[in-house]
């Protein structure tokens, strides 16, 4: 069994399921890992934490709020001018370093270049192969959607913060890629736009746990359509399509409340507004529920038991707008094989995903998205339930199983060139 050091900015129960499934497979495959993760209190993949070899390093998050908010300023500032968060992380990066025999380091990385830092610094010093494993990066949002919120409340400083912020991440990113004995990333655009950086960059998907997500025919009373996850911005995730085809629906007596839920599970209180704002705006409130986010394991049957699933979006065409964001949830839906609605189109990634899988539409107009409603709530009214007939062949390489196997041909690739290097 091999040993992987792999360094996250976020890790279960709170966030990063890409990590957390890839630690569920690895063992099968020859690799043991050990994580260092910045801690945080989410608990919404608890079913993918349970590991002894996790180290958490809880930066700023205690019981008083008030502490947490100024804690959480002070790192900020002390990780952008003196890199204090990869500091303090390498720190007990090293120490299992000098406790295992690791052959790879992975650092599993956001917008930001934490800690993808650590892992060059560590790749470097101990001459071990390192990859960067990208899920994010600035490039993909139309406005600041990285940028604390905090921040965002203040124009002026939030302008300023982020010139600097996006001046010091970008060029140490930059040059962090350059260096990287690999690069994976999530999508064709992140892909095309790494490979400019380092070209040993491998496109990943981002995936479903075949044992966790799959048809059941679960019969329902309501019609239900339904969300799961974050809202960053309109900019990104953009509803308005939905609410004006419930509007049109509904004028027109095809629809009543009564029968037909849009059912939102939001993992943040930001989101929750954006959606609040939304339904009010297109004034849809009465057919809306707002839910907190459920843990990953409850998702499946939330799924099964709707009739449409909701892939919120934003055309990708032109220099502004969102690029290549394609999360786990696209990946899950397609797994359950529910009829998915896209809105609005992104004209891109996630309508040629839905075309190939057979999985749904992802809708321009009012007119697609109230069509397609309608053909699945007739199906609904006949059986109780909705099935999407989807291309199963197509489906089965976003399996989690399958993207660990493409990490561990990377991981071999590396490793073999290393050992004819020394």
């Amino acid at each position: 069994m091999k040993n992987i050091l792999i360094i996250c900015d976020a890790f279960p129960p709170a966030f990063n399921p890409r990590m957390g499934y890839l630690c569920k497979y690895l063992p099968e495959l020859g690799w043991k890992p050990i994580i260092v993760s910045e801690y945080s209190p989410q608990k919404i993949f608890d079913n993918l934490s349970r590991s002894e070899d996790i180290e958490y390093i809880n930066f700023f998050w205690k019981n008083n709020g008030e502490i947490n908010k100024l804690k959480y300023l002070f790192i900020f500032f002390a990780e952008l001018f003196v890199n204090y968060k990869n500091i303090v992380i390498k720190r007990t990066s090293e120490k299992i370093i000098k406790q295992h025999d690791i052959s790879i380091i992975l650092s599993s990385v956001s917008w930001r270049a934490f800690p993808a830092l650590t892992a060059k610094w560590l790749g470097k010093k101990y001459n071990i192969p390192y990859i960067v494993d990208c899920r994010d990066i600035y490039e993909q949002f139309p406005n600041r959607e990285y940028t604390s919120k905090f921040f965002l409340k203040a124009s002026f400083l939030s302008n300023m913060v982020d010139f600097i912020v996006q001046k010091k991440y970008k060029v140490q990113r930059n040059k962090i890629l350059r260096k990287a004995n690999a690069v994976t990333t999530v999508s064709e655009w992140h892909t095309n736009k790494l490979l400019k950086y380092n070209k040993n960059t491998s496109l990943i998907f981002n995936g479903f746990d075949d044992e966790l997500f799959f048809f059941k025919q679960l019969k329902n009373k309501t019609f239900i359509i339904t969300y799961t996850g974050r809202i960053e911005s309109e900019a990104v995730k953009d509803p308005s399509l939905l609410f004006k085809s419930i509007v049109y629906l509904s004028e027109n007596k095809m629809i009543t409340p009564e029968k037909v839920r849009v059912q939102f599970y939001l993992l943040n209180q930001s989101s929750k507004d954006i959606t609040t704002k939304m339904a009010d705006k297109y004034q849809v409130t009465n057919f809306i529920d707002i839910f907190d986010g459920v843990p990953n394991d409850k998702v499946p049957d939330i799924l099964n038991i709707s009739s449409i699933l909701l892939l919120l979006a934003n055309c990708s065409l032109g220099e502004k707008a969102p690029k290549g964001i394609m999360g786990t949830k696209t990946y899950e839906y397609l797994a359950v094989q529910k009829p998915i609605l896209c809105v609005k189109n992104d004209e891109d990634c996630l309508e040629s995903i839905i075309n190939s899988a057979n999985a749904g539409v992802a809708a321009s107009i009012v007119e697609e998205a109230s069509d397609f409603i309608m053909e699945k709530y007739v199906e609904w009214n006949n059986y109780g339930f909705t099935h999407q007939k989807t291309d199963k062949e197509y489906i089965k390489k976003f399996s989690r199983r399958y993207q660990a196997e493409q990490f561990v041909e990377i991981f071999e690739r590396l490793l073999n060139n290393h050992n004819k290097e020394k």
